[in-house]
């Protein structure tokens, strides 16, 4: 079975997955290990796995937070 490239998705799709705003975003960065990590794709741009994203709100969701 052929499995799916990885997408890297920029930090808007980040901020609609979770419903977080930029702010809150980049403070979970800094404090929960749990966040998606980010990916450096120039000097001024970022990027995250869709599967890390996708995950995190899953189990988001689980927990009963969103």
């Amino acid at each position: 079975m052929i499995k799916p490239p990885k997408r890297i998705v920029r930090f808007s799709y980040l901020v609609q997955a979770t419903g977080l705003s930029r702010g809150a975003c980049y403070r979970e960065m800094e404090r929960n290990p749990e966040f998606p990590k980010k990916i450096v794709l120039g000097i001024r741009a970022i990027g995250f796995d869709a599967d890390e994203v996708d995950t995190f709100v899953k189990k988001l969701i689980e927990r009963g937070v969103i």
